[in-house]
């Protein structure tokens, strides 16, 4: 098949699939135990034996006990032998180890389908690559979908706490490799179903080790007091549009690069006192960016797994309501790729252990429980177990499955008709695309998004050719659109036909994108606060559109392109637009209404790249990207090798230059490198080629020069289970800090000050946690307590000693009731209706005089996950000298950056970032999370320099 034709550009060869390793191997942020990814997968081959079915022996013969037995819990380990097993024996099933987990488990993909398709199968992925690329025309796609079999992922144990779906795929994987009904047969021949059992292995041991040790204990439903992933815990389906985890990343191998699915499904828990099981429809707003066939499909498939559920005499069942998901940052955004994606969620009993639930308690979870046309057939309490689980998700299971069968060509034909009917339409609503400059502040981070959106199946170009372009401003874009409207949902639409002269040129779009907020689930909606977001969406005023026009840029060789016109155009508008939410109501006159997910990703803003929005189409070539770092050769320097200290892998660099004992200085603006060390330029040279981080010599106006040490750094964790203290350990680990993992003994240690520079306490922990911990009446013994008194004082006489104290957004009230410090929130005592924040992006006023923002720039994006504005309270106290390093911007009208805010007047202009000196040492005050989720490039450097001012001596005369 010859290469698309792109307006403005032609593609000079096909699109290279690269590997999920050489997609890996250059990203900075990697974990040494996670790259484990084999270059191809390995399988454990069907040998042919039909299907097996006397050969075969089922999970309870296996197992010992059926799955969804009450305490029963399948380890991974038996779960990977018995797949291998049925792999061994049955020719409709195929084990893939995609690659290894971060604890280095094995990561599975399971396909099954009939032997014919499955002999074929090279063949059907790249059939389904096809339409799903939506560059055909429709009688060519219409010959490719006559005989081509659907393809289903379905995903299980994101959640390793949400015990039941690795039991139900299990039986999921015997049915289907041993049944001989007609529906299973259908199901065979129609559909390539491809199973991902687990997308937390690590987690699935981990959790299912706890319960083993809890039940039939006084201490049974005590909760795991560590992360069950090893970084992230439960957020790990936070990370689908960076894909910090090796985990993520093997889903991705799965979805954009191997399998090519029409239908996905996810399948979860949630709480137990509620609803028995949810089902989409997804309950308003939803991004109306994403083709209206995937919402009617939705709703199309979402009915029939609710009258399969009914039939087999299933209660409690809810549509419509509870998950109002918009974005992408969790594993649905395959509904942004033309995917039809589907979550269940099913209440949770006590882990495997059975859970009464009264009907009081259901009441007075919610009022309004019982019947609406939402929810028609209510349960009303009793004993809920872990085989109901596993009932329920293996009828939705099937129920997909079938319904996928019987509409093949409808769900086959439709990713196609979505996706080219999206093409036409970024095509005739513009803009063209975004460039990303490759000769920015932060080149690393630029080639770093550009390989993160490639990583999540976005069409990412480069440039060979250096040209001119005039970008637009962008401004904010409205969640519901704007009064134009082009009738582009047609299925009459030719993919290949030129698109009209209506509309070009015009960059509003209608959307919004997804984040989290305080909490896991906590975000909202975001309106448009920008006046002028209007006038920007008017095409047909020239005068507007002239207005938005920015200076023309010279756009170098190696920069990178995102066209508008691609499949996945939905997921290229949430993720690259500023974002204007709608403020929407619960209700007339009620409360805001909260999203599940969040408000604003704006990947450029949150890793701190430029990158320009052009309505005009580029006359440039346009090639496949290659995310490789240059080879490097140092330039000639007579005294320094310098690193600008505005790249943030140039802190990664410093830190194993001295981790390997090559002495590093530093000012505000450079790392330096002794050039006359013996070692240095070897090792130096490897590392610049490593991260592509560029090494300069001799700059000129130094002034004054600083050498370093390696910082010792302390993280807390405790018995806490914070997910902002794993996403922090994975963030530091990854650029070079080291940092050691503090239990509560630790930090009551008198010598503390003897092995620490730095302390760091994450978020997500409350005072009383990190203070009291568990009693002996929540937790079994080993696991309770909190660093106490002892620790507290301890860690005040650390910092009067000299060291460093970092407190991360609501790790302040340590320092605030303990330490004496004259310092408030000022957000404390708002009401919901005075002041609404879901997560957001919020412009920060940095002092660039101060040493924690060297090599930031004056202005930067901060992540609103939950936040500070701090306020002094006096003059008395114990602090001494403090700083505002980072403020929330001054001016209130510039403070929405993308996202939503009620009451910006409460934190413009008040500090989010302090310096506050206390005896000999300093205590940094992060009043929003500078870090967050490791996904926050443009703001790392406010943490790194913290870190790295602890470990710096001043220069002896």
């Amino acid at each position: 098949m010859s290469a698309p034709t792109i307006a403005g550009g032609t593609l000079v060869r096909a699109r290279k699939a690269l590997s999920v390793s050489a997609i890996l191997r250059p990203l900075p942020l990697l974990v040494a135990a996670a790259l484990c990814i084999s270059p191809a997968p390995t399988r454990a081959q069907a040998n042919g034996n039909g299907n097996g079915n006397g050969a075969i022996p089922t999970p309870e013969e296996y197992f010992g006990f059926a799955m969804g037995t009450s305490k029963k819990l399948a380890r991974w380990d038996t779960i990977v032998t018995y797949f291998d097993l049925i792999a061994e024996r049955s020719d409709r099933v195929m084990v893939d180890r995609i690659g290894s987990t971060t604890l280095g488990n094995p990561y599975l993909m399971i396909t099954m389908s009939s032997p014919s398709n499955l002999a074929q199968l090279d063949d059907i992925r790249a059939a389904s690559k096809t339409l799903a690329e939506g560059r055909v025309s429709r009688a060519e796609a219409e010959a490719l979908a006559d005989e081509l079999p659907a393809t289903v992922v379905i995903n299980h144990d994101m959640h390793s706490t949400e015990v039941a779906s690795s039991q139900t795929s299990v039986e999921l994987v015997y049915q289907l490799a041993t049944a001989t009904d007609d529906d299973v047969q259908q199901i065979l021949d129609e559909v390539v179903t491809v199973l991902i059992p687990s997308a937390n292995p690590d987690g699935q041991i981990m959790v299912g080790d706890w319960y083993r040790q809890i039940v039939d204990t006084e201490f049974d439903e005590a909760r795991m007091p560590y992360l069950y992933h090893s970084y992230s815990g439960h957020d790990n389906n936070r990370d689908y549009f960076q894909a910090n985890l090796v985990e993520t990343r093997h889903w991705m191998e799965v979805m954009w690069r191997t399998a090519y699915p029409q239908v996905y499904l996810d399948q979860h828990q949630m709480g137990g006192t509620g609803p028995r099981m949810f089902v989409p429809p997804y309950p308003d707003p939803m991004d109306p960016d994403i083709h209206p066939l995937q919402w009617q499909s939705l709703q199309f498939m979402g009915g029939g797994i609710v009258a399969d559920l009914q039939r087999a005499g299933k209660k409690g069942v809810i549509t419509g309501q509870m998950y109002r998901i918009w974005g992408q940052e969790g594993a649905l955004t395959g509904r942004h790729h033309n995917i039809v994606a589907l979550l269940t969620e099913s209440a949770s009993a006590n882990l495997a252990s059975p859970m009464e639930v009264t009907r009081e308690q259901l009441e007075g979870r919610d009022d309004s429980y019982g019947f609406t046309m939402n929810f028609v057939d209510p349960w009303w309490g009793g004993e809920w177990t872990l085989g109901d689980i596993v009932d329920y998700q293996m009828i939705a299971a099937m129920s997909v499955l079938r319904q996928t069968a019987r509409f093949r060509d409808q769900y086959v034909m439709g990713r196609w008709q979505m996706a080219s009917e999206t093409i036409a339409r970024a095509e005739a609503e513009g803009p063209w695309g975004w460039v990303v400059p490759a000769d920015q502040a932060d080149p690393v981070a630029a080639a770093d998004m550009a390989r993160r959106l490639e990583l999540q199946g976005i069409e990412v170009w480069q440039v060979t050719e250096s040209f001119t372009a005039t970008p637009v401003d962008p401004g904010l874009r409205p969640q519901n659109g704007d009064p134009r409207d082009l009738g582009i949902w047609s299925g009459d639409i030719d993919p290949d036909a030129e698109s009209d002269d209506e509309g070009e040129g015009d960059s509003a779009q209608a959307g919004d994108e997804d984040d989290s907020g305080d909490s896991e689930d906590r975000d909202a909606e975001h309106p448009d606060e920008d006046s002028d977001a209007d006038s920007e969406g008017d095409a047909g005023d020239a005068d507007s559109a002239e207005s938005r026009l920015l200076e023309p840029r010279e756009i170098p060789a190696g920069s990178w392109v995102i066209l508008a016109a691609q499949p996945g155009w939905a997921a290229v508008e949430d993720l690259m637009m500023p974002q204007g939410r709608e403020l929407l109501y619960e209700y007339p006159d009620g409360p805001f209404m909260r999203s599940y997910d969040g408000a604003a990703y704006t990947m450029p803003m949150q890793m701190g790249v430029e990158a320009l929005m052009l309505d005009e189409a580029a006359d440039v070539e346009l090639v496949a990207p290659s995310f490789e770092p240059a080879p490097v050769t140092l330039p000639s320097a007579r005294e320094w090798f310098a690193m600008s200290t505005a790249i943030s892998q140039a802190y990664h660099v410093a830190n194993r230059l001295m981790a390997e004992g090559v002495p590093v200085s530093r000012t505000d603006a450079y790392f330096l490198v002794d050039a006359g060390h013996a070692e240095a330029p070897a090792l130096l040279s490897a590392l610049a080629e490593e991260t592509g981080v560029p090494v300069t010599a001799d700059p000129s106006g130094l002034g004054a020069i600083e050498p370093m040490t390696l910082s010792r750094v302390g993280l807390y964790q405790g018995w806490a289970g914070s997910m902002d203290e794993g996403w922090t350990r994975l963030l530091l680990e990854e650029y070079g800090f080291a940092p050691v993992t503090l239990a509560n003994e630790d930090v009551r240690d008198p010598n503390l000050s003897d092995r620490l520079d730095v302390v760091i306490i994450p978020s997500e922990i409350s005072l009383d946690r990190l203070i009291d911990g568990a009693d002996e009446e929540d937790a079994p013994e080993g696991y309770r307590g909190g660093i106490g008194e002892e620790g507290v004082a301890n860690l005040r006489a650390f910092v009067r000693a000299g060291g460093t104290l970092v407190t991360l957004e609501r790790a302040d009230a340590l320092v605030l009731e303990h330490f004496d410090v004259p310092v408030k929130n000022s957000l404390e005592g708002l009401s919901g209706s005075e002041f609404f924040t879901p997560t957001s992006l919020y412009r920060t006023e940095l002092d660039t005089e101060h040493p924690l923002a060297a090599g930031s720039p004056a202005e930067v994006a901060a992540k609103w996950a939950g936040g500070r504005a701090y306020e002094p309270t006096g003059w008395d106290g114990e602090a001494g000298r403090i700083r505002t390093v980072g403020r929330w911007a001054t001016d209130p009208d510039r403070l929405l950056m993308s996202g939503l805010i009620v009451g910006e007047e409460h934190l413009a202009g008040k500090a989010n970032i302090l310096d506050v000196e206390y005896g000999d040492g300093h205590i940094y005050m992060y009043g929003f999370r500078v870090q967050h989720r490791a996904q926050t490039t443009g703001t790392f450097k406010l943490l790194f320099n913290a870190l790295m001012k602890a470990g710096r001596r001043p220069m002896m005369d």
